[in-house]
């Protein structure tokens, strides 16, 4: 455990998330490890704005001195933390990182911001039906915009890719994701939008950034794109019961029963194609990842995750405003 009494000594946390349910205490997720955090109200408030200085640029006593928490009380804090490993511990000389490794860590991580994404507040006010019911039909057209982005990303990928193993991988990958979208789209028909509509429907900006931060993640790093399937792709059981529950809310929001068939035969086709294993295969017969290139890839990923987050916002946003075209327009000279 590293040493916390030097009141010069700059602690940052592990990464962690916070999901707050509607009822009991906070969560706090790091990594597959949760802890309940009591605190409420004010205390609370008091928590995270010291826990926001933990960031390894701010020395235990500026925090003390920034938050108006004592040195002792800051110290036993950071040692509290450090006690349940959740102190970044960086090792310098560290330049390669074992594939098996690599790996665990990705899959873990992939876990809690999985598991995160799932908490998101969209979720629970869908499920509670606190929406009306456009919000959920705007769900499954942004649903079709992503899935149909599939051939720009992964095209992308290809086309920046230089490891030729690599290459070849993806361009299988390609061959089995170009043409999916029919199957979001057909759905969409189910559920009384035109055929017209759908294909000439614009994605709301949530969506746009999801899908551009794909393609620049494409782009620049074939290694975090890879690792970054295990986030956006299907993952298992799980990820088809989440489906079903789609089928059900469908109902409950006034649409047809078997609307939702077509994207659900996608999703358990995904499932079924084991896209997530894409990382894993990536990295046969390797012993090892430079420690530069994983460090890029995480980073990637985690923005990844964020994008979900902005791209169930701008859901929400959009859909739930009665004044806005459904599905959205794009704006044409002609129209200013």
């Amino acid at each position: 455990m590293t040493s916390t009494q030097d009141l010069d000594f700059k602690p940052r946390l592990r990464h962690c998330t916070f999901f707050q349910p509607e009822e009991g205490p906070v969560i706090m997720i790091v990594g597959e490890r949760h802890f309940e955090i009591e605190q409420k109200g004010a205390d609370f408030d008091t928590f995270l704005n010291f826990k926001r200085y933990l960031d390894g640029r701010h020395t235990i006593k500026e925090i003390s001195e920034i938050t108006g928490i004592s040195p002792e009380d800051a110290i036993g804090i950071v040692n509290g933390f450090a006690e349940q490993e959740l102190i970044r511990v960086e090792d310098e000389s560290l330049d390669k990182i074992p594939v098996p490794v690599f790996l665990d860590q990705i899959d873990r991580s992939t876990g809690m911001w999985s598991e995160q994404i799932g908490f998101h507040r969209f979720w629970s006010s869908l499920e509670n039906q606190r929406y009306r019911k456009e919000v959920f039909l705007g769900l499954i057209l942004e649903t079709y915009h992503y899935i149909k982005s599939a051939s720009r990303h992964i095209s992308t990928a290809i086309a920046h890719c230089t490891d030729p193993a690599w290459e070849h991988q993806l361009s299988e990958y390609l061959s089995e994701e170009y043409n999916h979208a029919w199957m979001a789209r057909d759905s969409l028909l189910r559920m009384g939008l035109s055929r017209d509509e759908v294909e000439n429907a614009h994605p709301v900006i949530g969506t746009w950034s999801l899908i551009n931060n794909l393609c620049e993640i494409a782009r620049g790093d074939t290694l975090g794109y890879l690792a970054c399937t295990k986030l956006f792709e299907a993952r298992d059981s799980e990820t088809l019961d989440g489906a079903n529950d789609l089928q059900r809310l469908a109902v409950a929001y006034g649409y047809p029963e078997d609307c939702l068939e077509p994207l659900v035969s996608h999703v358990a086709e995904d499932v079924n194609a084991n896209h997530t294993g894409l990382l894993e295969e990536a990295l046969e017969g390797r012993d090892y990842v430079p420690a530069a290139q994983a460090h890029r890839a995480v980073n990637n990923l985690h923005d990844l995750k964020h994008s979900f987050d902005q791209y169930y916002y701008g859901i929400a946003q959009y859909y739930s405003d009665i004044s806005n075209y459904i599905p959205r327009l794009k704006v044409d000279y002609f129209s200013l």
